[in-house]
């Protein structure tokens, strides 16, 4: 049997470790499969087929082991008794082959969408949007249980997230797909930025981000990943500006983040343009919380601000900015 027809029978949740054996051999590169080579060969019946194939596999796979059981021990209810949680408990491992095969199946729905009932493309989409936001929040819930772990988790991950989101080339900027990824990595980065920025607990804490290694660990992945891609980054900035636009954003951390993410974003010395439009949309927010700076020159909060207010500026006159 030709190794075509093998990878087609192993998307089957009979055949689960097939499939991911498939997947490794894949990045592996020392071995002659390949599925940017194989794809392409499939007549479009058996794309079809195998597109189908993912669907009920990710369904089925979901439905006996739900994201929600992926920290299994690790709850925060559970006192203080000590839990002793084995490789197999460790679910949220498996994030980096959860994400290729939400790449597959994605690729397949939208490069196919033509060929596929609306009703049953826009219920694929949907659950493939919920399900990577349920994957960026236990990456999320495994930084605050154990940071070390959490790091490894995220570095492993990168490759992975990134072909997932080089799948955006299938679709239009405001699509659901577009919408319901970048809404969901926007947040994280947000909330993850904004928690760090509430722990520090002295003003010579409060430094502007210099480089992606400056960010907290979630961030610094999403955002390494995502500025390899042009198109990705794009993306990524049109939804913090619908973020901004939703007024969702309403704390003075929430909004040093956001300028985090630009001065990041601004060290490309690309996206000139929408920079600009979004920190020109940041300060005329922050305008409600000037009153911080009436505060004692030692306010925390007033630090974050002032600093937050030298950042946009920096984005808005670069040039008028002094040398430090």
């Amino acid at each position: 049997m030709s190794k075509r027809k093998q990878f087609l029978e192993s998307v089957h949740h009979e055949h689960v470790q097939d499939f991911l054996n498939f997947i490794r051999l894949h990045k592996d590169g020392a071995d002659p499969f390949d599925l940017a080579e194989v794809l392409p060969e499939l007549q479009r019946s058996q794309r079809q087929e195998l597109w189908e194939r993912q669907l009920k596999l990710l369904q089925h796979s979901l439905t006996a082991h739900p994201p929600e059981r992926w920290i299994t021990g690790a709850d925060e209810d559970a006192g203080d008794m000590e839990v002793e949680i084995s490789e197999e408990q460790k679910g949220y491992m498996c994030t980096p082959h959860v994400l290729a095969l939400l790449t597959e199946v994605a690729q397949g729905c939208l490069s196919h969408k033509a060929e596929t009932q609306e009703d049953q493309s826009s219920l694929t989409i949907r659950i493939l949007t919920n399900i990577f936001q349920k994957v960026v929040e236990i990456i999320a819930h495994r930084l605050r249980k154990d940071k070390e772990e959490a790091q490894e988790l995220c570095c492993s991950s990168e490759e992975a997230l990134y072909d997932f989101l080089l799948v955006t080339k299938f679709t239009t900027e405001r699509s659901e797909f577009i919408t319901g990824v970048f809404s969901s990595l926007c947040a994280a980065v947000i909330i993850d930025i904004s928690r760090t920025l509430q722990k520090i607990s002295h003003v010579e804490e409060v430094l502007t981000p210099e480089t992606v290694n400056d960010l907290p660990p979630l961030s610094n992945t999403i955002l390494k990943v995502t500025l390899k891609s042009p198109a990705v980054t794009r993306f990524f900035l049109s939804e913090i500006s619908s973020s901004i636009e939703s007024e969702v954003i309403d704390s003075i951390t929430q909004w040093a983040a956001v300028t985090h993410i630009l001065t990041i974003i601004k060290q490309s010395d690309a996206f000139i343009v929408e920079l600009k439009e979004i920190a020109l949309s940041v300060r005329r927010q922050i305008q409600s919380h000037y009153n911080i700076t009436a505060e004692n020159s030692d306010n925390i909060q007033r630090s974050i601000y002032e600093s937050t207010v030298r950042m946009l500026n920096d984005i808005l006159n670069p040039c008028q900015q002094p040398n430090s």
